[in-house]
């Protein structure tokens, strides 16, 4: 597809020129919703916890 200027429209079409069927992008947009509403409540592993922790001290020491 093209856009107004005559170039491509990089929101439809893919690498290819071609674009989804609208049905393959609906499925498409529900399973990556679920893997990210998963994956936003997974718990935060220990380890990125203390790694926070110790940032965060070292930027109220350097105040």
């Amino acid at each position: 597809m093209r856009d107004s200027a005559g170039g491509r429209d990089p929101d439809v079409d893919g690498a290819d020129g071609v674009a989804l069927d609208p049905k393959v992008q609906a499925q498409l947009g529900r399973v990556f919703r679920a893997y990210c509403d998963d994956l936003i409540h997974q718990p935060i592993p220990d380890k990125f916890t203390v790694l926070l922790a110790k940032l965060e001290a070292k930027q109220r020491e350097k105040k």
